[in-house]
């Protein structure tokens, strides 16, 4: 993810709340890219839920939300 791809899914996050930095910004643009999505496709349902695995486990490597 570019970096101002990575500027505008912090923009949206902070709309809705969410304020990631850093390696969570990164953590949470790496499930994006995972589900092979752009941050603006996703609904802001999955992007909070995309948020708290961002912020879960940050010691593993966990790209899939259920």
């Amino acid at each position: 993810m570019t970096q101002e791809k990575k500027e505008k899914l912090s923009r949206r996050l902070i709309s809705l709340g969410m304020r990631l930095e850093g390696e969570r910004l990164d953590r949470a643009a790496a499930i994006v890219r995972a589900h092979g999505a752009n941050a603006e496709e996703i609904s802001d349902m999955a992007l909070l839920s995309i948020c708290v695995e961002a912020y879960r486990h940050a010691e593993k490597e966990t790209l899939q939300i259920v």
